[in-house]
């Protein structure tokens, strides 16, 4: 049983505006779980896990939208899932889809006050391909990142490489890569790189040709488990 807890965010859509290299029609818009208790198997001591992110952090265009791999990582480490993260956004990027309360969904700094106000043992970050093509991305990495530690100075705080799909990872997210790595080592984050995960694997990708498919998300939280380790 998938663990899910309290999530704040709307209802989620297909990421739109991924980059200016990579685009396709959106797939239709999947409900978000919303603000449940935490489910029984979690217990009510267990350590809270807020997730800030895109749709790849949601699931969106995949069998399990609206939980993603959050719920899948949560499961396995036992954790209560607070997943924050909204289709569209990123660094940089907020978005004004209709899902989206007025005035917007923010980028990821954005989310902040809704991560403290969870009090959060760990905030799992995991996002940055909608920024592609944006001014500005070192700056706004760099600004998040700050930010959450001061916000959350105890917090352990796992940040996730940005991800693409299957196909061939373009050079602006190679670089994008870095600037999260070296941002959030910065702040004292466990960097946890993916790399290329889905290169060349199409099995793991929704029909949609952009998202994870339930396979693909559950490499996802399989290889944060396994880097983060016991504990």
């Amino acid at each position: 049983m998938l663990v899910v807890a309290a999530v704040a965010a709307l209802a989620i859509a297909a990421s739109l505006a991924l980059s200016t290299l990579r685009t396709g029609p959106a797939p239709a818009p999947a409900p978000s779980p919303s603000g449940g208790p935490a489910s029984p198997e979690a217990g009510a001591d267990a350590p809270v896990a807020v997730f800030i992110g895109d749709s790849y952090t949601v699931g969106a265009g995949s069998e399990i939208a609206g939980s993603g791999f959050p719920a899948i990582l949560g499961q396995a480490r036992g954790w209560q899932v607070v997943n924050l993260a909204v289709s569209g956004t990123g660094y940089v990027r907020a978005h004004a889809a209709g899902y989206c309360p007025e005035g917007g969904c923010p980028a990821y700094a954005g989310v902040i006050d809704d991560a403290v106000a969870a009090d959060p043992d760990v905030v799992v970050v995991s996002g940055g391909r909608n920024d592609l093509g944006l001014e500005g991305i070192d700056a706004a990495v760099a600004d998040f990142f700050q930010q959450l530690r001061a916000a959350l100075p105890e917090a352990r705080i796992v940040v996730t490489s940005p991800l693409w799909d299957d196909s061939a990872t373009p050079p602006e997210l190679v670089a994008m890569r870095e600037t999260v790595a070296r941002e959030s080592r910065r702040v004292g984050a466990e960097l946890v790189d993916l790399g290329d995960l889905f290169a060349g694997r199409p099995e793991l990708i929704a029909p949609d040709d952009l998202h994870p498919n339930a396979a693909g998300l559950r490499l996802i939280a399989e290889r944060i488990d396994e880097a983060l380790g016991a504990g």
